[in-house]
Order: C-alpha cells, then sequence, then structure tokens
C-alpha cells in the first residue's frame, strides 16, 4: 500500500512541478500544444503498442471490451441528455470529461498490487474498448456538439476520428491482435522505451495547463462532472457486482475500474472543444486522487 501511495503522490508532485516551473518562467502555457502533440502522436500510441506486447485476446475478454463501449455509451447519452440547453462548448466539455476512464496511468499499476495477472487482463480489455471510445468515438461526439448540430457531415466525423493517433494505433493493434499478427520483439522493446515517458509528460501538460483562477460557473461545471462521474460509476458498479452472471473476479475488478479518473489529455480535447482548458486541469489534479481513494474503500469493502 506504501508504495501506491508512494506513486499518487508522486504524479500529484509531477503536476504540481509542471505548474510551478510555468509560474517562474521555465515554460509558457503556449509550450503545452507541443507538450499535447508529443504525448497524442508519440509517446501514448507507443506506450499502446508495448502494452499489446503480451497481450491475446480471447472470447472470455468479449464481456469486458463489451462493458467498456456500454459504459463510456451509456454516459455519453445520459450527459447528451442533461446538457441538451447549453452551448456546443460547454457541451462538449461534460462529454469529454464526464466519459471514459483514465486506467493505464494509475488505475492499472495500482491494481497490478492486488490482483493477478488473469486480472490485469481483464482491465486491459476494458481498457481496449474504452481507450478508443476516448480518443476516437466520445471526442468525435464532441466536436461534433462543439461546431452546432449539422455543421459536421459523415465524412468530417470520419476524418476527426481517424485523425486521433491513439485510436488509430488501438484500432491497428486490435486487428492485429485478432487476426495473431506481431511486430518483431525489437518494436515492442522501443515501443516500450518511449512509451514509459507517457506517464510522466501527461501529468506535466496537465500542470501546465492547471490554472486555478476559474469562475464561478465554471466551478459549478467541475461539480456537476463529479457528480456525473461518481453517480454513474456507483450505478454502473452495483450492477456489475450484483446483476452480472460473472465469475466474482470479473465482477470485483470491472466494479473498480468504472471509479477511474478522467483522461489525462482531457485538458487538451477540452481546449480544441472550445471550452476553458484550465478548468479541466483542475479537475483533472483534483480527480486522481479521488478516484484511487474511492477505489482502495471498495477493494476494502470487499475485503480485497
Amino acid at each position: 500500500m506504501e508504495a501506491i501511495i508512494v506513486k499518487a503522490v508522486g504524479f500529484l508532485l509531477i503536476i504540481a512541478l509542471g505548474f510551478i516551473l510555468k509560474s517562474v518562467g521555465l515554460f509558457r502555457a503556449e509550450d503545452s500544444r507541443v507538450l499535447a502533440n508529443l504525448v497524442l502522436k508519440i509517446t501514448l500510441p507507443m506506450s499502446i503498442i508495448h502494452n499489446f506486447a503480451t497481450l491475446t485476446l480471447s472470447k472470455t475478454h468479449l464481456v469486458p471490451i463489451g462493458l467498456g463501449f456500454l459504459t463510456n455509451f451509456a454516459v455519453i447519452g445520459l450527459v447528451l441528455l442533461l446538457t441538451r440547453k447549453m452551448n456546443g462548448a460547454r457541451r462538449a466539455f461534460f462529454l469529454i470529461n464526464c466519459a471514459g476512464y483514465n486506467l493505464g496511468l494509475c488505475v492499472l499499476p495500482y491494481l497490478q498490487s492486488f490482483f493477478d495477472a488473469e486480472a490485469v487482463a481483464i482491465i486491459c480489455m476494458f481498457d481496449v474498448s474504452n481507450a478508443m471510445m476516448c480518443f476516437g468515438g466520445t471526442f468525435t461526439i464532441a466536436m461534433t456538439v462543439a461546431k452546432g448540430r449539422g455543421q459536421m457531415d459523415k465524412k468530417e466525423i470520419v476524418r476527426t476520428l481517424f485523425s486521433s493517433m491513439p485510436f488509430v494505433t488501438y484500432l491497428l493493434m486490435i486487428v492485429m491482435a485478432g487476426l495473431h499478427l506481431r511486430f518483431p520483439e525489437p518494436v515492442y522493446t522501443v515501443a516500450g522505451m518511449i512509451g514509459e515517458a507517457n506517464a510522466f509528460l501527461a501529468m506535466f501538460l496537465i500542470g501546465l495547463l492547471f490554472e486555478p483562477k476559474i469562475r464561478r460557473s465554471e466551478a459549478k461545471d467541475m461539480i456537476s462532472v463529479i457528480s456525473v462521474r461518481l453517480i454513474a460509476g456507483i450505478a454502473f458498479a452495483l450492477i456489475i457486482y450484483f446483476c452480472l452472471p460473472l465469475p466474482l473476479l470479473y465482477r470485483q475488478v470491472l466494479a473498480l475500474v468504472v471509479f477511474g479518473p478522467i483522461l489525462s489529455v482531457a485538458p487538451v480535447y477540452t481546449e480544441r472543444c472550445g471550452y476553458n482548458r484550465s478548468v479541466a486541469a483542475v479537475l483533472n489534479s483534483f480527480m486522481l486522487p479521488f478516484s484511487l481513494l474511492i477505489i482502495t474503500i471498495l477493494m476494502m469493502v470487499m475485503h480485497i
């Protein structure tokens, strides 16, 4: 448990480092664009490729993959309903920050300390569909909403979807896994070397985007996002744990991951949709330890 606490505190210290270095002038807020491109187009795709090095698809993994899609679509539908009277940029903010889970940076390393390899595989399978939604589907829907109904045709939607390098990488790796194809081993080794930088850069990016000065209306939006994520997480966890005819291990793990924090690059996507990126950065830095706390409490309740 001590190692996990150190890691969680370490993430927060990296966020603080980014904010402090920006405050003293070593970095500027404008540098976040370069860093965001580095994360989205280099380190994150390399991390995805490395994660598929030991991952194999089987029929037993269809359930967590399906749940990854269902949970995301359910929250997207709920948010679209609740925000139907809001302007496009604000609705996009809620879509990006309410739907999806950041599992790779903190939840997966955290739960690896308590579960065996089979449980880790369940998390990875859930994250396959979850990440495809976060980096592709949800962002595309958010951009469509932000630009206004009817302003994005089918070609533009497809262009937006496939302009996401993480989405394309996930799609490629899933197809290869389904066909039992693999890159040469050195490719995974090099990808792992580059991908190791992703956690640091993603947290540092949040620090660069962090700006505590936000308006009261934006603070209310933050509270609303936290409420939606918490209520949705409780509902999903109860349904998964008590209603689904799955082995206990599956139900335990899946009931935990639905409390994962917000996507680390959510501030970047938020800005691209026309909303204040600082709000998403502040929200992100709060949700990281909050999510780990909830997951820890649930593991104690389930006697894990």
